[in-house]
């Protein structure tokens, strides 16, 4: 794909800028079409019409632009959760709870791919400074979160909730690739004696936020 850019080298703030995104944008597209397995460098590089030796001034590796899609689709994801948990605000519904989380995190799936693999394998090819960026951002959005659960369930212990998190994180990092297999598996799956294999991501996060709170109420 040919830059959208009408010149070859960056030159001040705001052509840098618009390039650091081009390459962003790109990334995004070739995860959307094909998945973690077509977003190496090169693929980035040629989808945004650029050379290689471009995306090195911007980023350090693939995984540092797959790290910066990760916290911009948790932001985006974060802002629809406070919308959708501001009516539930001092309920303590844990069932609305979990389905509003369960069912915003399905309609989010390049966010759920990328927290599938964010501790395995993006954070493993990162300098120190990428790293403690990277979780500094993710902190500020836990942050929010936090305050968003609260709001909803106030009588959630407040030294849990943090936690909480993690646990969710754990649960999308799991249930994800479960909930979307290989296709030779899809068919293995097909056979009536093994479809309680199966899975729908949605249904089963939905249940496993339930539990999880309601757990975290009696603790």
């Amino acid at each position: 794909m040919v830059s959208k850019s009408s010149f070859i080298r960056a030159r001040g703030p705001e052509q840098r800028e618009l390039r650091r995104q081009e390459i962003l944008a790109a990334a995004r597209r070739l995860i959307d079409s094909g998945g973690l397995d077509a977003v190496g460098l090169n693929a980035i590089a040629r989808e945004a019409g650029i050379a290689k030796s471009n995306c090195y001034r911007y980023f350090e590796s693939r995984e540092q632009i797959l790290l910066t899609l990760l916290v911009e689709d948790e932001a985006d994801w974060v802002d629809q959760l406070e919308l959708e948990l501001a009516p539930l605000a001092g309920t303590n519904d844990v069932d609305g709870v979990a389905d509003v989380v369960a069912r915003s995190l399905a309609a989010a799936p390049r966010l759920c791919l990328l927290t599938s693999v964010v501790a395995g394998v993006l954070e493993q090819n990162v300098s120190e400074d990428t790293a403690r960026a990277f979780k500094l951002e993710v902190r500020a959005l836990a942050l929010r979160i936090a305050n968003a659960l609260f709001a909803a369930i106030p009588r959630l212990p407040t030294d849990r909730i943090m936690a909480i998190q993690r646990y969710v994180h754990a649960l999308i990092a799991g249930m994800w690739p479960m909930a979307h297999p290989s296709p030779a598996m899809q068919r293995v799956l097909c056979s009536p004696d093994l479809e309680h294999f199966r899975t729908d991501f949605e249904s089963d996060l939905r249940g496993s936020l339930t539990a999880l709170f309601q757990g975290s109420l009696s603790a």
